[in-house]
């Protein structure tokens, strides 16, 4: 089942009390994974937990749950905002007071976002993963995003995209990698504390290329699953639906469903795969978005 669907009911005398802890335990990380802070928890809930926000951050901390980093507004969300912003080429605040009541991110943090697209400036940084399909490299897991409110009026924007999202800055690799994983491929295994037994990340893992889109760097891996994990309903998430593999020459297509960047992955990815069977060390490359360019260009129009 692609969406999690955890409910807990406090009110079932069936079970022990120690039965009873650990799923309410589930509930919280359940709750966290689909709000994405603590804070969001205790309003979702109306603040009638009956536990703190220190308890409910030791139960993350039991949890192996990787939390997460950067604001509260989605990765997704910013760069949805910077390509409407740049296909309808109006000005910031107009775009904005348009929107609808559930978009989060503030309008001074797009303002600070194009500053930093015209300066040239990374104040943020990703993680995405290219997840293939056992030993054919060329099949690549994509999905719905589902977390993004539709901003446009018909053309879905970054509507299929790769697993991916915000990390810390020198992070270590394994524990961004495990963030995504937690939120956008495995969520019901990470509510059941068995994903680490259910994906492989080697300890050596590096980044095969860096994206520049809008001010955030993403790194991006390479995780080739086990063949047993490779049934689309294995993968969970509150954030994404509809998982499928798509052949890597798809995902180097200009399809109007693709989240902004996911092409150019595609292409760094094949570069990859084809300079990795001839060189034995290979140095990630450092990419830039097309939206970055277009949003440069449109300042300086703005500036005229």
């Amino acid at each position: 089942m692609n969406n999690p669907n955890f409910k807990f009911s406090p009110i079932n005398k069936n079970i022990s009390s120690k039965e009873r802890e650990k799923l309410f335990n589930k509930f919280i990380v359940s709750e966290y994974l689909k709000y994405g802070s603590v804070d969001e928890v205790f309003i979702r809930n109306n603040y009638d937990l009956p536990i703190s926000y220190p308890q409910v951050h030791r139960i993350l901390d039991k949890w192996g749950i990787a939390k997460s980093v950067g604001p509260n507004s989605k990765l997704s969300e910013a760069i949805c905002f910077m390509v409407l912003l740049s296909d309808r080429k109006i000005p910031l605040e107009k775009l904005y007071k348009s929107l609808p009541s559930n978009f989060k991110t503030s309008m001074s943090t797009m303002h600070r976002i194009l500053h930093n697209i015209k300066e040239g400036l990374i104040r943020r940084n990703g993680t995405a993963l290219v997840i293939t399909s056992g030993k054919d490299l060329r099949k690549v897991l994509v999905a719905e995003d589902v977390s993004t409110p539709r901003l446009e009026l018909g053309k879905p924007f970054g509507s299929i995209s790769l697993p991916m999202g915000y990390s810390k800055n020198n992070e270590d690799p394994k524990k961004s990698i495990l963030r995504i994983l937690q939120q956008e491929v495995f969520t019901n295994d990470a509510i059941n504390r068995t994903l680490k037994e259910n994906y492989f990340v080697p300890e050596d893992i590096k980044p095969f290329m860096f994206l520049d889109i809008v001010d955030i760097r993403v790194n991006v891996y390479h995780l080739s699953l086990d063949k047993k994990y490779l049934n689309t309903n294995n993968f969970s998430s509150y954030k994404l639906k509809n998982y499928k593999f798509i052949d890597l020459d798809d995902l180097l297509s200009k399809n109007s469903k693709f989240r902004m960047g996911l092409s150019k992955i595609g292409s760094g990815f094949k570069k990859y795969l084809d300079r990795s069977k001839t060189i034995v060390e290979y140095k990630p490359v450092l990419v830039k978005s097309d939206i970055n360019l277009e949003l440069s260009q449109l300042v300086l129009e703005y500036l005229k």
